[in-house]
């Protein structure tokens, strides 16, 4: 008996495999169910980078270990082409490719609030490099969307600047080769000017700065590391500790 239970937990445990039909085109992702079925819960996206895909994300960032709570959606994305190359991919501005990913979004959201007990005032997002890049995109469009969001050695399309405010927590490597530091400290600076919040420093975690005076709790967190285009250890942690910290979207 112990042991059917025992199967039974890994099966829930386990991702699931979700379709969509957008355009005619076929979309993936595959989602971690909360651990708590019985009230409304968090959702978390997590998009991958250039090249990757949604189960490396899984196993990489694992957001839905950190916060087995949420429902922790990977997506996968299309053949994009970047850098000289095409690979899976996000859409890097607003109406880049008949805004094929931001309709892919509406529709994962969607099926989280009518089938995953999604809370609408728990939905959070971020990514890596092109994923992060994707999220500023959620942040300029999809805004009333979101309670808060993580880039991750990104930057951001001008379309960002002048989005509603949002709590916001970016980290980059001092030393990435293929986004310089400056582009983030740019995409951060226009965080700050979005949020309203003061340029005073206080440490927010050891290695984390955040900006004072706060206006409505929207947040700007700034954090580098001295690797390069990496996801960081630590970061998944603080992601989750700064999603947990920022429940609600005013």
């Amino acid at each position: 008996m112990l042991a059917l239970l025992f199967a039974a937990s890994l099966v829930k445990a386990g991702p699931v495999d979700l379709t969509f039909t957008i355009d005619g085109i076929e979309r993936k992702a595959i989602v971690f169910r909360s651990s708590i079925q019985d009230k409304p819960e968090p959702v978390v996206f997590v998009f991958h980078g250039f090249g990757g895909g949604s189960r490396q994300a899984a196993f990489s960032y694992r957001l839905h270990e950190a916060w087995p709570e949420a429902n922790v959606v990977y997506p996968q994305g299309l053949e994009v082409s970047l850098l000289g190359r095409s690979a899976p991919g996000w859409q890097i501005s607003p109406k880049m490719q008949n805004d094929r990913d931001l309709k892919f979004y509406d529709a994962m959201l969607a099926k989280m609030r009518s089938d995953y007990h999604a809370d609408s005032k728990h939905v959070y997002s971020c990514g890596m490099s092109n994923g992060a890049i994707f999220t500023y995109v959620l942040l300029s469009t999809r805004a009333n969307t979101l309670a808060a969001a993580a880039p991750v050695a990104g930057f951001a399309a001008p379309a960002f600047k002048g989005s509603p405010p949002t709590p916001i927590l970016i980290t980059h490597g001092t030393k990435d080769p293929l986004i310089p530091l400056q582009a983030a400290i740019r995409a951060r600076d226009v965080a700050i000017a979005n949020n309203g919040v003061g340029s005073v420093e206080k440490e927010w975690a050891p290695g984390y700065t955040q900006y004072t005076p706060v206006k409505n709790g929207n947040d700007v967190i700034w954090h580098t590391h001295d690797g390069g285009h990496a996801w960081p250890p630590g970061t998944t942690e603080a992601i989750v500790r700064f999603f947990k910290a920022h429940p609600h979207h005013d």
